[in-house]
Parts: structure tokens; C-alpha cells; sequence
């Protein structure tokens, strides 16, 4: 939220102001304006969350190996591969969590290229 309302913050003035004074209200001001240009800000925090989420695994591995209700995709896995020599499975979550990461990437690959970053 900290970083979010930065952006708010440094997003012009001038341009909000100028909404308004064509006669833009509030509502078309965000979705035209402010959601636009905080955007970038918004693909780069949620690129993070997912990452921070997919890291969980080693966390909760060590502290309870999934049980007591703390399974993470990751760890299921993890259990399907080695525990329980279920290649097939495992496979497939893996499979599987590739297809969930693929749009993130694409979409954080887009937009690296559109603003010129190698």
C-alpha cells in the first residue's frame, strides 16, 4: 500500500487537473488517467507477491512439511515426486504451475520491451 500511494503521489498533478477542467469526473479519471499510469507500478508489485508466494515452499518444508493445513502446491509436488514416487502427478503440478507463471512472464517481457529495458 506504501508504494501505491508513492505513485499516487508522483503521478502530475497537472494532468488530473486538466481531466477535471475538460470536465471529466472522478470515475473517468481514474480508469483513464490514474490506473494507466500507476500500471506499471501495479504489474511490478503483483509480480512480486507471486514470487514471494511461489518461495513459501521452502518455509513451510522445513517448519511443518504440509501438515496441519500448510500444503503449498509447491510442496505437494515435492511429496508426489519423492515420498510417494508418483512421477506422473508431480509432473503434471509442475506442468501446471508453469502455465500459472507463463502470463506473468509474458506480460513483465512485454513490458520490458515496450519501455526499451534488455
Amino acid at each position: 500500500m506504501v508504494i501505491l500511494s508513492a505513485t499516487y503521489k508522483g503521478l502530475p498533478r497537472q494532468l488530473l487537473e486538466a481531466a477535471r477542467i475538460d470536465g471529466a469526473n472522478e470515475w473517468k479519471i481514474f480508469w483513464k488517467i490514474i490506473f494507466p499510469l500507476m500500471m506499471p507500478t501495479i504489474t511490478v508489485l503483483i509480480t512480486t507477491q507471486v514470487i514471494g508466494v511461489l518461495k513459501v515452499f521452502d518455509i513451510v518444508y522445513v517448519m511443518t512439511n504440509g501438515n496441519f493445513g500448510t500444503e503449498v502446491i509447491a510442496n505437494r509436488m515435492y511429496k508426489e515426486m519423492f515420498n510417494f514416487r508418483n512421477f506422473g502427478r508431480a509432473s503434471t503440478i509442475a506442468v501446471v504451475l508453469l502455465l500459472l507463471i507463463l502470463p506473468m512472464m509474458l506480460v513483465n517481457l512485454w513490458r520490458f520491451r515496450r519501455e526499451g529495458v534488455r
